[in-house]
């Protein structure tokens, strides 16, 4: 599926302002991909809550989804009505685990142990209930984590994080416009960032000291407006990661007896 195919399914509730956004994004598709909703509108000549209406208007539950739908669908990677929806469940985690086997994680796990503080931020509910997993696991580990459940939340609580604790920051695209502040101010002040995303070239790994990656490949459902998405691949990639950890303290406890 691509967007093309998306307008033609939602062309009743689209505007003629909404054709004519939608026809610059089709004409601009690679600049899009790396606009902000606020620098998008200035293109389009249309306010951020136009935008964001017409996102929803698609199936999306905003503006970094409808990005995030935008790289997938230029990669031939949105499953349809006629996908085999366990065999790209099954893909989405053998290219996790793929994905992890080759990566490092030492340098996170070294991180995570220094910390005072774990501070975890995700960008929707769906991620937020697997960070809140892993928050709950790292304090058998005797390690103070901290969740922050909103966009609010965070901002107030940047004057407190420090150089000693470290931020993880979990989302699908990478690309939410409102925490793209934080995370400069973070990198301003040498705080240590981690990032969970989709695979994806994406601004919050861009902008982390240790980037880590799962797939996630969206399909669609018979009859629904909306596309669907799984976070299995978090899942397993956040329940790997916190595995590597008790791996890493177990093996330095091991080396001091």
């Amino acid at each position: 599926m691509n967007l093309k195919t998306l307008m033609q399914k939602h062309q009743k509730n689209l505007s003629e302002m909404d054709w004519s956004i939608l026809g610059y994004i089709l004409e601009n598709e690679q600049e899009v991909m790396g606009l902000s909703i606020i620098e998008l509108g200035g293109k389009v000549h249309s306010s951020k809550s136009s935008i964001l209406r017409l996102t929803k208007k698609l199936g999306f539950s905003g503006y970094s989804e409808f990005k995030y739908f935008m790289r997938q669908s230029k990669q031939n990677n949105i499953g349809t009505t006629a996908t085999d929806l366990i065999a790209l469940q099954t893909k989405d985690i053998e290219n996790t685990v793929k994905l992890a086997q080759q990566t490092d994680f030492t340098a996170l796990c070294a991180a995570i142990q220094h910390a005072n503080t774990v501070y975890c931020y995700a960008t929707g509910y769906s991620q937020r209930k697997v960070i809140e997993e892993f928050s709950k696991m790292l304090m058998i580990c005797d390690k103070r984590s901290i969740i922050i459940p909103v966009k609010t939340e965070l901002d107030i609580s940047m004057s407190m994080i420090t150089k000693e604790d470290i931020v993880l920051f979990v989302s699908l695209s990478g690309e939410t416009d409102d925490v793209k502040e934080n995370i400069l101010s973070l990198n301003a002040r040498k705080i240590p960032i981690a990032t969970i995303t989709a695979f994806s070239h994406n601004y919050f790994a861009e902008h982390a000291q240790y980037a880590y990656f799962y797939y996630s490949t969206p399909f669609t459902v018979s009859g629904k407006e909306h596309i669907a998405q799984s976070l299995v691949g978090l899942s397993v990639l956040v329940d790997l990661i916190y595995r590597k950890y008790v791996t890493y303290l177990n093996k330095q406890f091991e080396e001091e007896s």
